[in-house]
């Protein structure tokens, strides 16, 4: 007698059902009531308040934190020496360029002479003040002839202070063809050349003060009300091999109306391997706080809502939709729609659906 076989789709689906069927009976109560097994063992989590470290994420250029523009402060005269280039770091007062001093040294020269001249003149001006003095209570000298004598001197006084108002205007010119660093930085440009005649106030250089750089980073005004000063930050830019520290020295006073973003000066560290110019990334670390945390792999999405299962007495699983937060080291931060303490599924979570009844695993958060 021929045999007849089922084709295997139709036998393993058979199959399954069978044990369907046979664990099922096996719930039944004694007293003929059925009892729902659980359908899938899962391990439950309590949702803790855990102080957490926050930050943010913001971008912009590395700009210097004060760059100052030296100029000429003489005119006409050619440079003779340039003795830095650019990058070259300065300390306050070195010798960045001279300036070619022979006119000037020349109407040195010519004033101090005129100077030692005044000053002879003056001399004999005040002994010939003195004689008559001496002599005008004899009646020998006319009180006309006196007062010639004190206005004689007064004009050789005047003469002197001439001369020498000339000879200090001259060697402040020729303090002006010394170009020095007016503080210790870094030459950011270097616009000056041997042979170039300087105009009064061209510039000459650029110098970044004290080589010190910052960050000038864009802050979505949502954050930007809760930032303060001295918030450490980190600061990655391509190129760089790991992260720079750097520390919130400073907040811009307003935000853009149009962006809706306010600027935040991180401070970098020196040698810091960042140069002006270049485009960065920062994250700043704000204090922790305490927040309601559940494992990450808690959360699931039915229907295009994210949310948990919560355990209740009986073993039954009830989704809860949830508003999550920061992400930070396998945890998430639960804004609403749980509260302290909840048992929450966790492995096995995203097999579940509502009102499940399960068993129980406890495991650690």
């Amino acid at each position: 007698m021929a045999q007849f076989r089922f084709p295997p789709q139709i036998g393993a689906r058979l199959g399954l059902a069978l044990l369907l069927a046979l664990a099922a009976g096996d719930g039944v109560a004694e007293e003929g009531t059925p009892a729902r097994a659980p359908s899938l063992t899962v391990s439950v989590v309590p949702a803790e308040i855990r102080p957490m470290a926050r930050d943010v994420v913001v971008s912009g250029t590395v700009r210097p934190w004060e760059e100052i523009v030296i100029a000429a402060e003489t005119q006409g005269i050619a440079i003779a020496e340039v003795t830095v280039e650019e990058g070259d770091e300065v300390a306050a007062g070195q010798v960045l360029a001279r300036l070619n001093t022979a006119v000037l040294e020349a109407q040195l020269a010519q004033a101090e002479a005129s100077l030692t001249s005044a000053r002879a003149l003056q001399a004999e001006a005040q002994a010939n003040l003195a004689r008559a003095r001496d002599l005008q209570p004899r009646g020998t000298v006319s009180r006309q002839n006196l007062d010639a004598r004190v206005a004689a001197e007064r004009t050789a006084a005047a003469q002197v202070a001439m001369a020498e108002a000339t000879v200090t205007e001259i060697r402040a010119r020729m303090d002006q063809t010394v170009i020095r660093a007016p503080f210790a930085g870094i030459i950011a440009a270097r616009n000056a050349n041997v042979g170039q005649v300087v105009v009064l106030g061209s510039e000459l250089f650029r110098l970044i003060r004290d080589g010190r750089l910052e960050l000038d980073a864009e802050v979505p005004e949502t954050v930007f009300a809760g930032l303060v000063p001295g918030l450490a930050a980190t600061v990655t830019a391509e190129g760089l091999e790991k992260p720079v520290a750097a520390t919130l020295r400073a907040l811009g006073p307003t935000v853009d109306p149009r962006t809706r973003l306010g600027i935040a000066h991180l401070a970098l560290p020196p040698r810091s391997g960042l140069k002006p110019g270049m485009f960065a990334t920062g994250a700043i670390v704000f204090p922790p706080k305490e927040m309601l945390m559940v494992p990450v792999a808690a959360v699931v999405w039915r229907d295009g809502i994210e949310g948990v299962f919560i355990l209740d007495q009986d073993g039954r699983a009830h989704f809860a939709p949830v508003r999550t937060g920061l992400r930070r080291e396998g945890l998430v931060e639960i804004r609403d729609g749980l509260t302290p303490g909840s048992r929450v599924a966790l492995l096995g979570a995203g097999f579940l659906e509502d009102r499940d009844v399960v068993g129980v695993v406890e495991a650690r958060s």
